[in-house]
């Protein structure tokens, strides 16, 4: 059976996740944050015993530096699994919309959903989604944080009709959670069914109305993320 760790990482509202099988006793780490290691080591060790086989990033973080690499040299996975599009420098190992992770006996598939970064996947695990910055609790992934706001916009669009068309009953689990992200929700995980209900974002179905959307009261851009951005891509 799999089992999902969420990890919210103190005030600052960023998740990390710990997918595993007690089974086969293996795991991913997904989303690691640098400085923030030892709340990924801690629950590892609460759970014991467990075999790291992939470390996972949903995306190119712009908030807050990844700490992917750090655990990808500790355990030696060969690499970050990252969508094929992304520009990351350091060793990956890419992966391609629909393509499976097997981690024990659980199957992965990875959704590729770009639109928040051109490189963005979401992973879903039986019933649960890792939806990263594409699909918040009542809310959506900025575009706003480098290249073409509208493309950014159409290809989020239509990555969100993709994520729409799942199962009423999936649970979402977020990148980001509660106020510090200017997330009106304190939830930490909704579904794809009460999202349809109450996310905005998801009931614009017009690409130029939800430009409209995208580009309207945003709250200011993380500090020195382009910086952020340069060097979570070079590892």
């Amino acid at each position: 059976m799999v089992h999902l760790s969420q990890l919210i990482l103190g005030e600052t509202g960023c998740v990390s996740y710990i997918i595993y099988c007690n089974n086969k006793k293996e795991a991913a780490i997904v989303d690691a944050f640098e400085g923030y290691e030892n709340i990924v080591e801690n629950e590892l060790d609460r759970i014991g015993n467990l075999s790291i086989k992939y470390i996972i990033d949903t995306h190119t973080h712009a908030d807050r530096k990844s700490g992917s690499s750090y655990f990808s040299n500790k355990y030696k996975t060969g690499g970050i699994v990252k969508s094929s599009s992304t520009k990351y420098k350091g060793q990956t190992i890419k992966t391609n919309d629909n393509d499976f992770l097997k981690i024990g006996d659980a199957s992965v598939k990875v959704l590729f959903t770009p639109g928040h970064t051109y490189d963005h996947n979401c992973y879903l695990i039986d019933e649960m989604l890792l939806s990263g910055d594409c699909l918040f609790i009542g809310d959506v992934g900025r575009i706003d944080l480098g290249g073409n706001y509208r493309e950014k916009s159409d290809l989020l669009f239509d990555s969100l009709r993709k994520l729409e068309k799942l199962d009423d009953k999936i649970r979402v689990y977020p990148n980001h959670v509660g106020a510090a992200h200017a997330i009106d929700s304190e939830d930490t995980f909704s579904t794809i069914g009460n999202e349809k209900k109450i996310n905005e974002a998801l009931g614009v179905k017009n690409k130029d109305d939800f430009y409209t959307y995208m580009t309207e009261g945003w709250p200011p851009k993380p500090d020195d993320w382009k910086q952020i951005i340069e060097d979570n891509l070079n590892g």
